[in-house]
């Protein structure tokens, strides 16, 4: 498994220029096969710094994804308004042996936070309800 942690800083004017482009990159890269997951991130005190954070199978894949069509039509666009040096880190996972099993949306796992109690069903409250009459 690889991680990538990925930072641009965007000039704050071309913002609104930037923004429709990386939502084309993430949306596409999404689609990609062997992408895990590929999550953008921005700054809550710096609106021009934006941060990625993927997860790839291997280095395969990732380089996969640097040679598609849209990561080499989109990234070019991007970095026109960079206004630092765009930086990313390779990351491997530390302990390997503890990886995560994909699973399915809504299911939790026995380390997870615990999910809240059920609610009651819907219906009378008990001092709502008449008791029977006996004739």
């Amino acid at each position: 498994m690889l991680k990538v942690i990925a930072q641009d800083l965007i000039e704050v004017a071309a913002i609104d220029t930037v923004m429709p482009l990386y939502r084309e990159l993430v949306v596409l890269t999404r689609q990609e096969p062997r992408n895990i997951s590929y999550d953008l991130y921005v700054d809550r005190d710096d609106p021009g710094h934006f941060v990625f954070v993927e997860t790839w199978p291997d280095q395969e894949a990732l380089d996969e994804h640097c040679a598609s069509e849209h990561f080499r039509r989109l990234v070019p666009q991007i970095d026109a308004f960079q206004r630092g040096k765009d930086t990313y880190i390779l990351m491997a996972d530390a302990f390997p042996d503890l990886a995560r099993e994909p699973r399915a949306e809504g299911v939790r796992r026995r380390h997870d936070v615990p999910a809240a109690p059920p609610r009651p069903a819907p219906g009378p409250d008990a001092s709502d309800v008449t008791p029977p009459t006996v004739s």
